[in-house]
């Protein structure tokens, strides 16, 4: 989810003041590729059906090409041949093929009859970018530890799991490029068990760049990875863990919304600074910049 504000904008917090109406609840029901191209309407995901997850792993693992994987997956781009790197949005991330600043995007799965909403972040395995990972994980329940067939377990890997640990999130661990000829997931799934203490049966084998097995993880991100504990009676609560600044546009923040409504027009107040400023305009990354009519904490079902 993004917010476009006005003026420079400080992490928004409890003490930010919003008077969120109360609404009807919307039937729940599967939105058409229509819908999604549109504006959609986040109010009509009950709080169970949504996912927030980040891809953590050592440099060059795969996290980047298991994303393109999962937007193709989802129907959220096209599947061709040119999809390498599609979050990758610096020049240097496209020359060297490496991530350095986490990218966000908004996925719509069907499975089970029910239509998710999995939010998903792309982080940096680089040791010099642990804290854009850090920052990532604050808006999620869960993580994918991808963890290489062939390299095992590395610096990065051990890093990365103790920061998704101590944030107390799901963590599923992903064995990928199985595809090649030195792979040896047995061998990296007793790694997995022996360092992490995560039995290697809960270890799911992929090739992210042949798309082997890699509807199984979206599975498992449904199954294993709890839905967010919000509240939208609440005023708004929200999280601001990454942002950009647009010369023409003003700053565009990356939220994690915990409580209440924001639309368009709000007048929201910085808990660090205490300053108010106004919502220009709200909306999802799909992974492009999608507006909404506004953003909401989801309902929960009776």
């Amino acid at each position: 989810m993004w917010a476009l504000v006005g003026r420079a904008l400080a992490p928004w917090a409890a003490g930010a003041r919003h008077a969120a109406a109360s609404e009807p609840r919307a039937a729940c029901r599967l939105f058409s590729a229509a819908e999604l191209k549109e504006k959609p309407d986040m109010s009509r995901f009950p709080v169970e059906d949504i996912r927030n997850f980040s891809i953590i792993a050592h440099v060059d693992h795969g996290k980047s090409t298991l994303a393109d994987r999962l937007l193709e997956l989802t129907g959220t781009i096209d599947k061709t041949k040119k999809n390498k790197q599609v979050l990758d949005k610096l020049q240097v991330e496209r020359e060297r093929g490496i991530t350095v600043k986490a990218q966000t995007a908004s996925l719509f799965y069907s499975f089970g009859g029910k239509q998710y909403l999995l939010n998903l972040i792309d982080t940096p395995g680089h040791v010099d970018f642990s804290y854009e990972v850090s920052r990532s994980l604050s808006a999620c329940q869960g993580v994918l530890l991808v963890v290489d067939a062939n390299e095992g377990i590395q610096a990065q890997t051990v890093a990365n799991f103790f920061l998704a640990f101590e944030a107390q999130l799901s963590v599923i661990p992903v064995i990928n490029k199985i595809d090649l000829k030195n792979a040896d997931p047995e061998r990296v799934g007793k790694q997995i068990e022996k360092v992490f203490d995560i039995p290697s049966e809960e270890c799911i084998k992929i090739s992210a760049k042949l798309g082997t097995n890699v509807d199984s993880v979206l599975q498992a991100v449904i199954e294993r990875i709890p839905p967010p504990k919000v509240h939208r009676e609440n005023p708004l609560k929200a999280l601001v863990f990454d942002s950009t600044f647009d010369q023409y546009r003003g700053v565009i923040a990356n939220i994690a919304l915990f409580d209440g409504v924001v639309s368009k027009g709000d007048k929201i107040v910085s808990a660090h600074t205490k300053k108010a400023y106004e919502v220009n305009e709200v909306g999802i990354l799909n992974p492009n910049e999608q507006p909404t009519h506004k953003l909401s904490v989801p309902y929960r079902p009776i």
